[in-house]
């Protein structure tokens, strides 16, 4: 049994944080909490919709928020891969193996897929560690 079965099929919901229902930080923030120990800041109250508008402020804290994870060229399982989507950079997910990643977005449940695959190879923005983790 991989560690990524028990959040398979979870649920997306904008601000979401707790089982069943995240959003792609949300997730992160899960999966930090129950496998690693670790309470991140959870950023609540900010993706409180899809609007264009939204997905701006969000990319903007993720921006701001990085800054406390350091930048990795070699990433390893549970690092979060950040990943542009449109213009902005504002999904994240959290990476399994040297190709896979574990992630949410509106549409799907939560699926582990490759970051190195044609759909997110030329999304990815880069790797952050959290110190400690």
């Amino acid at each position: 049994m991989n560690w990524t079965d028990s959040y398979m099929g979870l649920q997306f919901k904008p601000d979401g944080r707790e089982r069943p229902f995240v959003d792609c930080y949300g997730l992160v923030c899960l999966v930090y909490r129950e496998r690693l120990g670790i309470e991140l800041p959870d950023y609540t109250g900010i993706f409180t919709d899809q609007s264009f508008a939204t997905l701006k402020k969000v990319a903007r804290t993720m921006a701001e928020g990085r800054e406390k994870w350091q930048k990795v060229d070699d990433p390893k399982p549970f690092d979060m891969v950040m990943l542009r989507t449109g213009e902005y950079q504002w999904h994240v997910g959290i990476v399994v193996d040297r190709s896979r990643m574990l992630h949410v977005m509106a549409g799907i449940e939560s699926v582990v897929e490759p970051y190195t695959g044609l759909h997110w190879k030329n999304r990815v923005v880069e790797f952050r560690r959290w110190p400690g983790a």
